[in-house]
């Protein structure tokens, strides 16, 4: 479509989007006057809502059996009430509405059955608070808003969920999925262990959940909140509704937008699951259509964007007097136009043809790096080997066939790029000493599919010594040789450098040190007495 904000608020294990004019409280407001206001809503069915929550809540350990008028009154307490659309009940659920319960569930005895559900519920009403910023956007599954446009790309999903459901999908799924999640509000803040799969990440405020990408992008970001199937399900027919104010009036807009009786308001309700995508638009009659990019989605490709003739812009804050820019490096473009009669427009795009990275590691929770290569080979014994995508989040860990992003530990870093529209991505450490000895293949992809394809060799052996023994005493001179399947890197004799096959011969104690390319050492005491 057009120019348009980006809204995403997080990136599924990649980090946090930045716009800089966009504040989000409940609703996202684009301006600061607020004129320009999106705000969603979920509707779900009263009977799969109650049902689903229900048997989870049972079945997660609730103790003393929850009725479903006790899940009922639950959630009444976060405000989440019941709606009749067409006849029919459903429990509408959106920012404005859903609070936090605190208590007791009426008619229950369990204190651990409150924490239970209070955690679930805190999860969830965090999730809506933040539903209008999908959490991964590519061009064609994006939600967009800007000061005089509104897009809403919906692919088709109900193929996957349906997937999803029979299990065909379920390990590849889980692979995705971490059970680390930052806690609080400080980045530094440790990650959970990895014993959980979970399916929801906002990096703001959910404890314990995390978003999956697959790489066409076919899960709609709703879909991905909830880990137990029962509650997936009761989504099957529920709606999201869309609904934005603009200052001026609305002049254009797709067949599914109902406007307001003022043409400032338009709303649109599409399923959460469907087996037809959406393409849904509303667009100001000021609107400075800029063409070749939508706001918020990220390509894994060069894009050209073009400014309208009678339009002035500014990229990444300089002025450009070109009409076509092409955008091919990584990293963010923001874009600000203007049609020289008082409009203003953003427009803020990621482009990511860079693969992750793949580097050495020391310490797993520091973000000191050192390249994988030393020489011809990649030999390692000891540390992590740390992999992290600044701009397009890592999707996938492979190792010798097997996905082990699940087993590695994660931790938060700031991205130094001030202009980027990532302001954290993660770094994903494994532990070397989770490896066997020998060579492995490891293959990182990000969520465009960007992809690092590396070998390693795990070498925990020293290197072996013939000549001499560790606390042996010679009373001759004795000629020293050592090797190792790897290459030796350097040797010593009593801190001097000593060549392989040479002789000590003098009257004294010695140490002879040798390293070998992975930084295996050998360390030999001996004596020689004549």
């Amino acid at each position: 479509m057009r120019k348009l904000v980006a809204t995403g608020l997080s990136i599924a294990l990649a980090g946090t989007l930045l716009t800089g004019c966009m504040k989000m409280d409940g609703n996202i407001i684009v301006n600061t006057d607020g004129s320009c206001v999106l705000s969603t809503e979920i509707n779900v069915e009263k009977d799969a809502m109650l049902s689903a929550y229900t048997k989870y809540l049972n079945e997660a350990g609730g103790g003393d059996g929850f009725t479903k008028e006790q899940v009922s009154a639950m959630l009444e307490q976060y405000g989440i009430k019941l709606v009749k659309i067409d006849n029919k009940e459903y429990y509408k659920i959106s920012p404005d509405t859903a609070g936090q319960a605190t208590g007791r569930i009426p008619g229950s005895t369990a204190d651990n059955g409150i924490n239970l559900v209070n955690n679930k519920f805190d999860n969830i009403t965090n999730y809506y608070k933040s539903i209008a910023g999908k959490s991964y956007q590519t061009e064609d599954n994006v939600l967009s808003l800007s000061e005089t446009s509104f897009v809403i790309k919906q692919p088709a999903n109900s193929n996957v969920i349906d997937k999803l459901f029979s299990g065909s999908l379920e390990d590849s799924v889980a692979s995705m999925l971490k059970g680390n999640a930052m806690r609080g509000d400080n980045a530094e803040d440790e990650f959970d262990e990895p014993d959980k799969v979970v399916p929801w990440e906002d990096d703001e405020y959910i404890d314990d959940e995390e978003d999956v990408v697959t790489n066409n992008g076919d899960i709609n970001a709703v879909l991905k909140l909830f880990e137990d199937k029962e509650i997936m399900a009761s989504l099957k027919t529920a709606t999201m509704t869309y609904k934005v104010t603009f200052p001026s009036k609305i002049k254009e807009r797709s067949a599914n937008a109902v406007l307001s009786d003022n043409d400032k308001t338009v709303s649109v309700t599409i399923p959460l699951v469907s087996d037809r995508s959406f393409n849904e638009y509303a667009v100001c009659e000021n609107d400075i259509a800029a063409e070749g990019a939508i706001n918020g989605a990220f390509y894994k490709k060069a894009i050209t964007v073009t400014i309208p003739e009678n339009a002035t812009a500014a990229l990444n804050g300089n002025e450009i007097s070109d009409k076509t820019v092409k955008c091919d490096k990584t990293g963010t473009y923001n874009f600000k136009l203007s049609d020289g009669r008082g409009t203003t427009e953003t427009l803020c795009f990621m482009v990511d043809t860079s693969a992750p990275v793949v580097a050495r590691q020391k310490e797993a929770g520091k973000a000191e790096f050192s390249d994988l290569y030393k020489g011809q080979e990649a030999l390692l014994n000891r540390g992590y080997i740390a992999v992290y995508d600044i701009e397009g989040g890592v999707s996938e860990i492979v190792v010798d066939s097997t996905n082990v992003i699940k087993a590695a530990t994660v931790n938060v870093n700031s991205n130094m790029d001030k202009d980027s529209l990532i302001s954290q991505y993660y770094i994903y450490s494994l532990n070397l000493n989770d490896f066997d000895e020998g060579s492995h293949a490891i293959s990182v992809s990000d969520m465009l599919g960007n992809k690092s394809e590396e070998e390693f060799i795990i070498d925990r052996t020293k290197p072996s010594v013939k000549g001499v023994k560790n606390g042996k005493t010679y009373k001759k001179a004795v000629t020293i040789s050592f090797s190792d399947e790897n290459g030796i890197q350097s040797a010593s004799l009593n801190g001097k450098a000593f060549r392989n096959g040479s002789k000590a011969s003098k009257k004294g104690t010695y140490t002879l040190k040798v390293t070998d390319n992975a930084g295996n050492v050998k360390t030999v005491k001996f004596k020689i007495k004549k």
